[in-house]
């Protein structure tokens, strides 16, 4: 069903494909679908499922709701949203792409991690990770998570974003497992900033288009 999949085309011939997770607020959040076009610019074929089926947690009231955090849990269980990611593999492998690597926001980021375990990915990207999801719903720690992965992995937190994510503790774990890290540290910035942020704010513009030129770079070194 097209109507849950977005999908971008490279301008010209590309073999690479980035899977992009969204975060809590969706298939139309923010500026989602602006960042995987500007993927797409840069080389690669882009998919990015709707796990959600076109909701999303602020619609059914965040956090503060129990019924919503429910919901969110649901869709979190790895073997659901396994499952309702798998589409955007199809739609790239149906364009010829050979290599995949995949980008998540915030609650996506503990998809992406997944897949790294499940080996389904060449390479994954972070920005502003909530791998602390895992935790909340399922008591598994973030390094836990992280030492499941099966492939580099590039992080990129806010200045609201927890320590781990830029003091090492995490990157070691994967590194001692063999695996490239790379991060990227934004300190002016706010958690949600490359989906969301207010991109009139020239210090925010910036820093978006450092994001995903890191992401870039990261993907062409990984997915060549």
């Amino acid at each position: 069903d097209d109507k849950k999949l977005y999908v971008v085309e490279p301008p010209a011939p590309s073999e690479a494909g980035i899977v992009v997770v969204y975060d809590i607020f969706g298939f139309s959040g923010g500026r989602i679908k602006s960042v995987c076009d500007s993927l797409a610019m840069c080389g690669f074929h882009v998919a990015m499922p709707d796990i959600y089926d076109g909701t999303d947690l602020e619609k059914k009231g965040m956090f503060e709701n129990p019924e919503a955090v429910a919901w969110l849990k649901g869709l979190t269980v790895w073997e659901t949203q396994k499952a309702l990611i798998e589409p955007a593999f199809a739609a790239l492998e149906k364009k010829g792409v050979k290599k995949i690597g995949a980008v998540g926001f915030c609650w996506g980021v503990y998809g992406v991690v997944k897949l790294s375990a499940d080996s389904k990915i060449l390479a994954g990207v972070g920005f502003h990770p909530s791998l602390k999801i895992g935790n909340m719903f399922f008591g598994e720690t973030e390094e836990a998570q992280v030492k499941a992965a099966k492939s580099p992995l590039c992080f990129m937190p806010a200045s609201n974003d927890p320590d781990h994510y830029r003091d090492g503790t995490l990157t070691t774990i994967i590194e001692t497992n063999g695996y490239d890290t790379h991060v990227v540290d934004f300190p002016d910035m706010q958690h949600g900033f490359v989906a969301r942020g207010d991109t009139s704010n020239p210090d925010v513009a910036r820093d978006v288009k450092i994001a995903v030129q890191a992401a870039v770079t990261f993907f062409k070194k990984h997915l060549a």
